[in-house]
C-alpha cells in the first residue's frame, strides 16, 4: 500500500467514524412518547378497577406511601388494593415502548387480576396481547415480593417482546419488600442517624412491619426497628410503633433483660427460634403484648432472610432471558461465517437452502428483522436486550459490522425478505425480467432516503407515530399482522419477481440507513446524504430545545 493509499484509508475511516457518531446522536434525539405523566398519586380510572371487581360501588380510600390504592365497598369495608406498573416500570420496553397494567390484589397482597392500561408499543402487539386472557390469567396469585419469574411466562405468540416486557413490568412492580397496609411508612432518615453512627457503613436499620404485622398482641401488631450490623447480628431492637396499649407497650420497651435474649444474636438463628422452648417469658404485666413481640421478632427475621434469598436467586439467576428462539436466532448469525469459509454460499444449491432457512427461521418463526419501528422505539427507549437478546444480536449485526468490515451481513444473508426476493427475482435472460430506464433509476433510488428522512421528522414531531405500517417486515408476525401489512409484504415481492431485488435496491428505508453507515471505498468523501443527515439533527435538537423551554 502506498503511503497515499494510507493516509487515504485513514482519512476514510476517520470520516466514517463521524458519519456513524452522527447517526448515533440522531437515533439518541428520537424523542420517547409524550403521554401524560404517571405520579405516585394518581390512581388507574375508577370505572377500569370496577370492572375488574365486577362491583360498581367500589371506591379509592386513600394512598400509602408504596403507591398503592386501597378499595372499599359500599359498606367502607376494604376489598383490596391497587396499584400501577409506572413510573416503576418505565426502563421496560417491548418491541417499540413501555406498557402499563394496573395491578389488582386482595387483603393478603395476592394478585386478583391484571389489566393493560396503555402501551407505546406497536398496534398489532398490543391488540394480541389484549384479546389473550390466558396471558393476563397467568398472574393470579402471586404474591407481593415473591412475584414470579418471566422464565415461566408464557408469551403471546406473535408479540411475544410485548407480553414479555408486561411480564416484566409486573415482576418489578411487585417485587422488593412486601408493603405494610398496618406499618405503611418507611423508615426516616432522622430514625437512621438515631440509631447509626455516621462512620457506620455496613450496619442497616430494619422494620418488622412489612413481615409481622398479622402478629397480634392484647390489642393490635406491633412494629419493631431491627439494626442490623456486618455480621448478620442484631445490634439493638427497639419498639417504633404499636395498636397495643401504652401502659402494656411501655412496659415492654423498658425491660432490658427482655430484649437482651434477642440481641447478639443473628437473623438466621432468630428466624428459626421459639420463644417458648427458650422459655422467654412474657414481661410482667405485659405478657400478652411481649410475646407477641417476641413473635413478631421471629416473624421478620425469617421475613427478611426470605427476602434477601428471594433478590439473590433474582440477581444470581440469568440476566438475560433466553429462548429456544434465541439460541436459533444466534446460531444463524454464527453460522454466516463457518458457510462463508466453506463457500457454501457459492454454491447455487447451498445459497437457496440458506435463503429458504432465512425465511422459515428468521421470519416465519423467530419474526426478528430490523426496522424502522424497532429502530425508533430502542433508540427512545432503550434496548430490550434482557427479554430479546436473539433480537439485539440481530440489531448488532445489522448496525455495528457495517462500520468496521465493510460488509452488509444483514440485508445479504439474514433479512427474510431479502432473502424470499432473492428466490424469487428474475434471470438475465427471464422474460419476465423488466429493465428499468437508466434515467428513472436514480429517480427512484431517492425513495428509500427519503422515505428514511419522512420517517425521521415524522418520529421527532410525533412521538407516537406507528413506524411499523411504513415497512413490509411486519408481516412475517403473520398471527398479529394487520392485512395492509400483508399486503405491502405482497406487492413489494411481485414487483421484485419483475425487478430484480426491486424492494431493497428501490424501497427500502432500513436497509438505506444500514448502506449509509457501511464502509465503503468513498468513505473519504462528504456526501449530499451527509449535509442532510446534520439538518436532521439540528432540527431534533431544536425541537427537544422548544420543548423544554
Amino acid at each position: 500500500m502506498t503511503r497515499a493509499a494510507g493516509r487515504s484509508n485513514i482519512r476514510a475511516r476517520v470520516v466514517h467514524a463521524i458519519r456513524f457518531a452522527l447517526v448515533s446522536a440522531l437515533l439518541l434525539a428520537i424523542p420517547a412518547p409524550h403521554r401524560k405523566p404517571v405520579g405516585s398519586s394518581e390512581p388507574p380510572p375508577i370505572d377500569k378497577v370496577r370492572d375488574l371487581l365486577q362491583r360498581p360501588s367500589v371506591q379509592f380510600s386513600g394512598q400509602d406511601v408504596n403507591g398503592m390504592w386501597r378499595l372499599t365497598d359500599a359498606s367502607g369495608g376494604n376489598v383490596g388494593t391497587i396499584t400501577r406498573t409506572l413510573p416503576i416500570a418505565r426502563d421496560i420496553v417491548g418491541y417499540r415502548g413501555p406498557s402499563e397494567a394496573m395491578i389488582l390484589l386482595d387483603n393478603e397482597l395476592q394478585i386478583v387480576a391484571v389489566h393493560l392500561l396503555s402501551s407505546d408499543d406497536t398496534a398489532e402487539h398490543v391488540e394480541a396481547v389484549q384479546a389473550n386472557p390466558a396471558f393476563f390469567a397467568q398472574f393470579v396469585g402471586w404474591r407481593w415480593g415473591g412475584g414470579g419469574s418471566e422464565s415461566r411466562i408464557d408469551g403471546v405468540s406473535g408479540a411475544t417482546l410485548t407480553s414479555l416486557a408486561i411480564a416484566q413490568g409486573v415482576i418489578k412492580r411487585i417485587g422488593g419488600q412486601r408493603p405494610s397496609l398496618v406499618f405503611p411508612d418507611d423508615v426516616t432518615d432522622e430514625e437512621r442517624s438515631e440509631s447509626i453512627a455516621d462512620d457506620d457503613d455496613v450496619s442497616e436499620l430494619l422494620r418488622s412491619g412489612p413481615y409481622s404485622d398479622s402478629v397480634i398482641g392484647y390489642q393490635g401488631p406491633t412494629e419493631l426497628l431491627l439494626k442490623v450490623g456486618s455480621d448478620d447480628r442484631v445490634e439493638k431492637l427497639a419498639i417504633r410503633k404499636s395498636f397495643d396499649n401504652e401502659p402494656y407497650v411501655d412496659y415492654v420497651r423498658t425491660e432490658r433483660g427482655f430484649w437482651k435474649r434477642f440481641t447478639g444474636r443473628t437473623l438466621a438463628d432468630l428466624s428459626t427460634m421459639d420463644p417458648a422452648a427458650e422459655g422467654i417469658e412474657g414481661v410482667s404485666g405485659a405478657t400478652m403484648t411481649s410475646l407477641a413481640v417476641a413473635d413478631t421478632i421471629v416473624a421478620a427475621s425469617s421475613g427478611i432472610i426470605r427476602q434477601r434469598t428471594e433478590s439473590h436467586d433474582k440477581s444470581t439467576s440469568a440476566m438475560v432471558r433466553w429462548t429456544i428462539v434465541d439460541w436459533i436466532t444466534v446460531a444463524m448469525i454464527l453460522a454466516i461465517t463457518i458457510l462463508s469459509r466453506w463457500g457454501a454460499f457459492q454454491s447455487p444449491v447451498g445459497r437457496r437452502a440458506w435463503l429458504v432457512a432465512v425465511v422459515l427461521v428468521i421470519g416465519f418463526w423467530t419474526g426478528n428483522l430490523m426496522s424502522m419501528a424497532l429502530l425508533a422505539g430502542w433508540s427512545a427507549h432503550g434496548i430490550a436486550w434482557r427479554l430479546a437478546p436473539g433480537l439485539a444480536s440481530m440489531a448488532a449485526v445489522a448496525f455495528l459490522v457495517p462500520p468496521m468490515k465493510k460488509a452488509n451481513p444483514y440485508c445479504n444473508h439474514l433479512c427474510p425478505h431479502g432473502a424470499l426476493q432473492q428466490l424469487v427475482k428474475p434471470s438475465a435472460r427471464s422474460r419476465r425480467r423488466i429493465r428499468l430506464s437508466p434515467r428513472v433509476i436514480p429517480w427512484l433510488k431517492m425513495i428509500p432516503g427519503v422515505t428514511l428522512v419522512a420517517a425521521y421528522v415524522a418520529v421527532v414531531f410525533v412521538p407516537t407515530i406507528d413506524l411499523a405500517s411504513w415497512e413490509p417486515f411486519h408481516a412475517y408476525l403473520f398471527r398479529i399482522a394487520s392485512r395492509s401489512s400483508l399486503g405491502f409484504a405482497i406487492v413489494t415481492l411481485v414487483a421484485s419477481a419483475f425487478i430484480p431485488m426491486g424492494y431493497c435496491r428501490l424501497g427500502c428505508p432500513t436497509g438505506r440507513l444500514i448502506d449509509y453507515i457501511r464502509l465503503t471505498a468513498t468513505s473519504d468523501r462528504i456526501r449530499r446524504a451527509d449535509i442532510v443527515a446534520i439538518s436532521l439533527l439540528m432540527m431534533a435538537w431544536g425541537v427537544q430545545f422548544w420543548r423544554e423551554s
